[in-house]
């Protein structure tokens, strides 16, 4: 018996050491970071009060978002491709990371791809209608998607280090490439590695960081973390915190697990009700279904979830928009919403 309350001691220091070493990553880290994630302009007018707009959220951080389409018939990654918007493109991206640093901000460098609209039968890529459905049937095309996906990553992660960005992702919501390619992408970690020297992560849907097989060696456990919480028209905010619980719960024990710390890559949730019910939902909706109230209690219970917790670094609000356009109302933006004083409160910390 006394062995095993030995046993039982010792896991409690363990935990203790695990907890106190998490902690002093945070110290190491700096403060929390306060992201926000940026849509680029159609055209090439972007200036620095674009970003001085984001600072005045008590942002410290800048999500930038290059995004490339990639074509089904020859898994070609398309990064400018004509008609694509330009706010997305390498071109903005570079511009928007000097103006970025010139406003203040810390930039984290996030890529995303995309699939192509158009289908037909000679598709590669048939069945997936987002990236992280993306499979193949053979190895040829799993190779040349590879390939092809590799280049682009290094791509970025050049400008990364041209630029002095401050955190880059090799990847986001790659759910189905990423549980199956374990080994493609501990290569691809070492290539980056090799060429950029600052903090790298990858960002997890919400429903596969828990079988990411290399967090390792990233350093944060990245999460897009759109987990359906309330399916209360307008959630009440203790309601959500006490659904929050196991989550939060298991994502403390993978910090735990990986000696790593959680960073929230995105977060947010749109003006409208049941906006807690299923929360990766994107289309605008009807005007009829909007509710402020409901974006702010989300916002609320989510800050009082992770924002005073050592294991969490900080994440970044999905997502705000250069220019202010119409039919934006029921958008995940927060700007001009009540969930922006909420943010704006819990960022001044």
């Amino acid at each position: 018996m006394k062995f095993i309350k030995d046993i039982k001691k010792l896991e409690r220091v363990l935990c203790v050491i695990i907890s106190i070493t998490i902690i002093f990553q945070v110290q190491l880290h700096g403060q929390k970071i306060n992201g926000m994630s940026y849509f680029g302009p159609d055209m090439p007018i972007q200036t620095v009060e674009m970003f001085e707009d984001i600072k005045a959220t008590n942002a410290n951080w800048v999500g930038l978002i290059p995004e490339a389409t990639i074509n089904r018939k020859n898994l070609a990654f398309i990064p400018d491709e004509q008609n694509h918007h330009w706010g997305e493109t390498i071109e903005a991206n570079i511009e928007a990371i000097q103006l970025a640093k010139q406003a203040g901000l810390k930039v984290f460098l996030k890529p995303h791809v995309v699939l192509a609209k158009e289908q037909s039968h000679s598709d590669k890529i048939i069945e997936a209608s987002w990236r992280g459905e993306i499979q193949f049937n053979n190895e040829g095309d799993w190779l040349t998607f590879e390939d092809n996906y590799k280049n682009y990553i290094i791509g970025l992660a050049k400008i990364a280090h041209q630029y002095e960005v401050d955190l880059f992702a090799i990847g986001t919501e790659l759910k189905s490439f990423a549980l199956s390619r374990p080994q493609f992408w501990n290569t691809l970690i070492q290539e980056v590695r090799n060429l950029y020297k600052g903090p790298i992560t990858y960002a997890a849907n919400w429903d596969e960081y828990q079988d990411i097989t290399f967090w390792g060696a990233l350093d944060f456990i990245g999460v897009d973390t759109y987990f359906p919480i309330n399916k209360m028209e307008t959630p009440k905010i203790k309601k959500t915190i006490r659904n929050w619980k196991s989550i939060q719960r298991d994502l403390k024990t993978k910090s735990i697990e990986e000696n790593r710390q959680i960073l929230l890559t995105e977060f947010g949730y749109r003006n409208v009700s049941y906006a807690g019910k299923e929360p990766w939902i994107h289309d605008k909706g009807n005007i009829a279904s909007l509710n402020n109230e409901t974006q702010a209690n989300l916002y609320q219970a989510f800050f009082q979830t992770f924002w005073n917790e050592p294991w969490v670094a900080g994440g970044f609000s999905w997502k705000w928009f250069a220019q202010e356009n119409q039919g934006l109302d029921t958008s995940f933006s927060i700007q001009g919403k009540p969930a922006l004083d909420v943010l704006q409160k819990w960022y001044s910390q």
